[in-house]
């Protein structure tokens, strides 16, 4: 795998740690969505003959609307405010059956107490189970950043991990 170096909150990360530690992704009837400490990632499978002047998004600081060939996708306001000039998507190959879509936001808050969730306030709620998981790979990812030189991908995360953790000072 090609690995490359990206900055989070100032720190130098590997883009692997991704990798290592997986992606939780909340599960919705258009594709899925999955979060870390800065961003929102929302994936959207469309057919394997959609070109990119198919497809219509338009992202705001609160809000998100998405359409291809025409047909609304999903729209609404956003669980929470994002940064608009750093946000994009792209449209990718996926398999021999379709293609994705793939939204990248980048949170306006990116603190480790900010773990959406749901993509919109009002809609793609993560399940519970999905929710638990993800607070828990912010958590990880926030230890990875406070502590570059160690390796928290396979940490085992219990207690409190809500909200961002523990406060240390």
């Amino acid at each position: 795998k090609q690995w490359y170096q990206r900055r989070v909150r100032g720190v130098q990360m590997s883009a692997g740690f991704d990798d290592r530690t997986g992606i939780v992704k909340s599960a919705t009837d258009w594709g899925s969505w999955y979060q870390t400490i800065e961003d929102i990632t929302a994936e959207v499978l469309v057919p394997l003959t959609t070109k990119g002047r198919d497809v219509k998004i338009k992202i705001l600081p609160s809000s998100l609307s998405v359409a291809v060939n025409g047909k609304d996708i999903f729209s609404g306001k956003l669980f929470a405010s994002i940064v608009c000039d750093e946000s994009t998507w792209t449209l990718e190959d996926h398999d021999d059956n379709c293609r994705i879509v793939r939204i990248f936001l980048v949170k306006a808050n990116k603190s480790p107490q900010s773990c959406w969730t749901s993509l919109l306030e009002d809609k793609y709620s993560a399940d519970l189970a999905t929710l638990d998981s993800m607070q828990k790979k912010i958590l990880q990812e926030r230890y990875q950043m406070e502590n570059p030189g160690f390796d928290f991908s396979q940490a085992e995360v219990s207690g409190n991990y809500q909200s961002g953790g523990p406060i240390l000072s």
